[in-house]
């Protein structure tokens, strides 16, 4: 409480959005600074732990992570809108939540004719349509 208040009557603004973030496109450059330096960040160590042995991961999880990256820095770049279910993943990344449980289907991994797949994931499974990287769900 008394941190924020310090914030509130502070004469420097703060680098750091409030979390939750509800629309990126509210956030200033400062504070979009900060949001795409803590998204390389965590790409980066994310390719490095991988790197060194300490964390498993396919070529598909890698993909994903280098993906909604690229996505969440463009669109907060070009002061895109974004979706709910990438506004969900980035506020878990800022909140610093290390096992974020997220689902995803590249496009790439999906077949071509199956409606009936892409359907059944998005009605019955809760999935959300993310553009440039695919299908996800988290929690």
């Amino acid at each position: 409480m008394i941190q924020y208040l310090r914030q509130l009557f502070s004469k420097e603004p703060s680098d750091k959005p409030s979390l939750p973030i509800r629309d990126t496109r509210t956030l200033s450059k400062k504070e979009i600074e900060y949001v795409v330096n803590e998204l390389l960040t965590k790409q980066s160590n994310y390719m490095n732990e991988i790197k060194s042995g300490n964390l498993l991961a396919d070529e598909a999880d890698v993909q994903f992570q280098q993906l909604i990256t690229n996505r969440l820095t463009t669109n907060l770049t070009y002061r895109i809108p974004s979706l709910d279910i990438e506004l969900a993943y980035l506020n878990a990344i800022l909140k610093g939540k290390k096992n974020i449980q997220v689902q995803y289907h590249l496009f790439h991994q999906l077949k071509e004719n199956d409606t009936a797949e892409l359907t059944n994931m998005i009605m019955n499974q809760g999935y959300s349509f993310v553009p440039t990287v695919g299908y996800l769900k988290i929690g």
